[in-house]
């Protein structure tokens, strides 16, 4: 009897210890993130508010980001990369995106794409990361052919959308290499070739992070940290179009 009591107690603990793990730690850091305040790195400047992007969000538009892991927000308990705008966009937003997707996985899931007065795509990394893998873009070519596959979807749902795309995110350990740059630059000169946005946060990233060092910001080699690697990469973002309005790139 002891014995049998003595199971059924360890049975016990160990399905309880198994219940904080799966539901209530996961559901307490959810929380507490959430609970966290996410601010552009630097704060919201003149400067960082002197752009078509922003203009965009003040007016009341919809939008919808769509993306990988790192707009999803998957590693870092669903906080994503533009969690600092949100309070800055007037209109509704909603968000299609998920870890390790890739071009074509937004391609295949073309009847989820929200409708929204503005989309902001940032997808890619995982296309360069990733060559062998089904579905993959293997070359530059093949993803920018993808790229104005999933414009199509975009302008199949909103044919007055406008669209920012903003380059594959950097991926420290191994990044840059010929083969992400090479996407990049097949990207700006197919964005250049239609009415899409080119969106280039990485030179105002590295310009922080060889500063501040990029373990403040990233923890993994692309994941952004919360609260300063969102609150980094949304003024990247920002930055980026900032220049691109006075001039400055694009």
């Amino acid at each position: 009897m002891k014995k049998t009591t003595l199971i059924l107690s360890v049975v016990l603990a160990l399905l309880v210890a198994l219940l904080i793990v799966l539901i209530y730690y996961p559901i307490h850091m959810h929380n507490k993130m959430k609970a966290l305040d996410y601010e552009v790195w630097g704060g919201m400047t003149d400067e960082l508010t002197d752009s078509e992007f922003y203009e965009d969000m003040q007016s009341g538009k919809s939008f919808c980001f769509m993306g990988d892991s790192i707009t999803r927000g998957s590693v870092i308990w669903d906080i994503p990369w533009y969690e600092p705008l949100l309070p800055y966009i007037n209109g509704d937003v909603s968000q299609l995106a998920d870890g390790g997707w890739v071009v074509n996985d937004l391609i295949k899931r073309a009847d989820k794409i929200p409708e929204a007065d503005v989309y902001v795509i940032a997808i890619g990394i995982n296309d360069i990361l990733s060559p062998c893998d089904e579905g993959v873009a293997t070359t530059a070519e093949e993803y920018t052919a993808s790229l104005q596959e999933l414009l199509d979807c975009v302008t199949a749902v909103n044919p007055e959308a406008r669209v920012y795309f903003i380059s594959p995110w950097i991926y420290f350990n191994e990044d840059p290499d010929a083969r992400g740059e090479s996407f990049r630059e097949a990207q700006l000169e197919w964005c250049n070739g239609n009415d899409s946005v080119y969106i280039d946060p990485l030179p105002a990233m590295l310009s922080v992070m060889d500063e501040e060092g990029a373990t403040r910001f990233m923890f993994n080699g692309c994941h952004p940290t919360a609260p300063d690697g969102v609150g980094l990469y949304s003024y990247g973002v920002l930055e980026a179009e900032h220049l691109r309005r006075v001039g400055t790139v694009g």
